[in-house]
């Protein structure tokens, strides 16, 4: 995927997106405000793993696309059920947890972060490969030079 000439666009929709969240916090609507979040999140991802201006298509099928359906899955259920049994106590738990605080645990935590990491892990070399790696370290220690040389 081409990032490189939507660079632009994107940063500008994450800026639209803090103000949004921020207007959402103000007014109570703090459930569009948390998928505004989500969104903004995939936005910072993609632009972090994008290399050279471009994404692989598998690093954002998995872990990126999966993360952002997992836990915009698990708030629409945490709010359903959080809605279903409000002022009452739920008639089942899941874990021993409300089902709206299991959707949480289960799909913020669990689901997010182990889909993340193995995503990361299966796909290490291509969110940074070691030749990156390198490349990054020298332009820094040219950087450094350069800045030496100003002082």
């Amino acid at each position: 995927m081409e990032i490189g000439k939507n660079r632009t666009g994107i940063v500008l929709t994450i800026t639209v997106l803090w103000v949004l969240i921020t207007i959402c916090g103000w007014t109570g609507r703090w459930f569009e405000g948390l998928l505004m979040g989500v969104l903004l999140m995939l936005l910072h991802m993609i632009m972090g793993a994008a290399q050279n201006g471009k994404l692989d298509k598998k690093l954002f099928m998995y872990p990126l696309l999966t993360w952002f359906v997992v836990w915009i899955a698990g708030f629409f259920f945490a709010k359903y059920y959080s809605d279903l049994f409000l002022n009452m106590a739920p008639t089942f738990k899941i874990l021993g947890f409300h089902p709206s605080f299991a959707a949480i645990i289960l799909a913020y935590w669990i689901g997010g972060v182990l889909t993340l990491t193995l995503g990361l892990v299966k796909f290490d070399s291509l969110w940074l490969s070691d030749e990156n790696w390198d490349a990054f370290k020298q332009k820094m220690d040219q950087l450094n030079q350069k800045e030496g040389a100003h002082e």
